[in-house]
């Protein structure tokens, strides 16, 4: 299968030129509802209220016309981001006072079990922060095209990348809107290589090359350290960089998989070959990890040198330890396969009793000077270049380390594809079948066949 390259519209224009409700297929919603007509002869037709189209103010906020409302918004994510969105909130609240938005920050590993009971239950809050499994969830949520333009000021190349809106578009409706974009990284503890006098990684390895590499720095690291995080199933998006690497993409926009039980295989033979050579944490300590962030990585709690994380978690990853991290290429294979990808997605519950308030929210957080001075790269690279020049000075040297690696994989990346259909129960299950094979109670060959069985069942849901 060719593969197109994706420029990358996003990072690569910082410091250093820079760098996966309503019902799906609903009529796009209007900010008043329509007004019946009555028969000709019974009374003359009326005619439906016009969508509010708000007048800029002179901050160039689109005006609010609505009551005083108070709306809810929910997101995952550690301390440090519940920190630095509360300071937007604070801002958006100084902007807009007759909204207030009630935040409601999340542990990543509770946050959809959570979101799930509450959409039930139909007391989910107005605002919701998605990943790229969005399209699962569209049934609740409010289309947003007809408010681009208007409450959302992103509709030109100018004040917001169009790209993304096509990514975050289902069925014709516009549902998600890109909070920024990031790419997967293996961040590295450069201290402990230094303090063990072990070389540093080169970029691009191939994938032989890396485990050779942790052949060779194993021996030299303390006890009780591993060359590398376990990460071949706590992220889906590892094992989708692999088989798109075989050109076997997992899933496509056609709605096809051209994944196979040997390229399941092949993964699964890999990351247990490394186990049973030392280069991984063996199963009980591999386990003890969740890997959904700081607070449970292996990485951080100095049991390996090198760790899978997205490339906005950087900061945060750093922040959590005294050691120094810094950042090595993904493994390379016989195709390019790295995405430079839609990180978060915001969107409004179907629900939600004041879509217009929401969506001025919205704007605020993805367009504003003043909402990315706060955000920075937490989430990813921002999507609005008015956005990203009014930051670019402002840049850490967390951010610059960012900007200098997405430069240097420019000629790697591949165009973002879609979501396995029933993304959370492919994560969930795949790691369930990983840690079987681990355990020895599966055999590796069942456990690819599970693998592989587990995506053509998705796909038919």
């Amino acid at each position: 299968m060719k593969k197109r390259f994706m420029p990358l519209m996003l990072a690569l224009c910082l410091l250093v030129t820079l760098a996966l409700g309503s019902c799906a297929g609903s009529p796009a919603a209007s900010s008043t509802p329509p007004v019946s007509a009555a028969p000709e002869e019974s009374k003359a037709e009326e005619s439906a209220p016009e969508p509010v189209v708000p007048v800029d103010r002179e901050d160039g906020l689109p005006a609010y016309t609505g009551e005083p409302v108070e709306l809810r918004f929910t997101w995952w994510g550690n301390d440090e981001r519940a920190e630095i969105t509360n300071k937007v909130i604070d801002k958006f609240h100084a902007a807009y006072p007759e909204i207030t938005i009630v935040g409601e920050p999340k542990p990543s590993d509770s946050y959809w079990d959570s979101l799930n009971a509450q959409l039930e239950g139909g007391n989910a809050p107005d605002l919701i922060q998605f990943g790229g499994n969005y399209p699962d969830f569209v049934s609740y949520l409010l289309p947003l095209q007809d408010y681009n333009g208007s409450l959302l000021q992103i509709n030109t190349p100018e004040t917001f990348d169009q790209a993304v809106l096509t990514t975050g578009t289902t069925d014709g409706n516009l549902y998600g809107i890109c909070l920024g974009t990031n790419c997967l990284v293996l961040a590295y503890n450069k201290t402990v290589l230094e303090a063990a006098g072990a070389p540093l990684p080169a970029d691009n390895m191939t994938w032989d090359e890396m485990i050779a590499y942790g052949d060779q720095i194993a021996p030299l690291l303390p006890d009780g350290v591993w060359p590398f995080v376990d990460n071949s199933v706590n992220q889906a998006n590892y094992i989708s960089y692999f088989f798109q690497q075989r050109d076997e993409p997992i899933w496509t926009y056609e709605g096809e998989t051209f994944a196979t039980e040997e390229g399941a295989l092949a993964w699964i033979n890999m990351w247990e070959d490394m186990r049973e050579k030392g280069l991984i944490p063996d199963i009980e300590t591999t386990s003890g990890y969740g890997e959904t962030g700081t607070d449970n990585s292996a990485l951080v709690a100095g049991k390996a040198v090198f760790g899978l994380i997205w490339s906005n978690q950087f900061a945060s990853y750093q922040g959590a330890m005294t050691d120094t991290l810094a950042l090595c290429q993904l493994p390379t294979g016989e195709n390019n396969a790295l995405v430079i990808q839609v990180s978060q997605y915001l969107a409004i519950n179907n629900t939600c009793s004041n879509p217009e308030a929401a969506a001025l929210f919205v704007n605020y957080f993805v367009t504003t000077e003043a909402a990315g001075e706060e955000l920075a790269t937490n989430r990813g690279i921002p999507s609005s270049p008015l956005v990203r020049d009014a930051i670019a000075g402002k840049a850490t040297d967390i951010d610059r380390q960012l900007y200098e690696y997405l430069s240097v994989a420019a000629d790697r990346t591949v165009p973002q594809g879609p979501n396995l259909p029933n993304d959370q129960e492919f994560i969930d299950t795949l790691k369930q079948i990983g840690q079987s094979v681990s355990f020895g109670e599966l055999t590796r060959e069942q456990g690819a066949k599970d693998v592989f069985d587990l995506i053509q069942r998705l796909m038919v849901k």
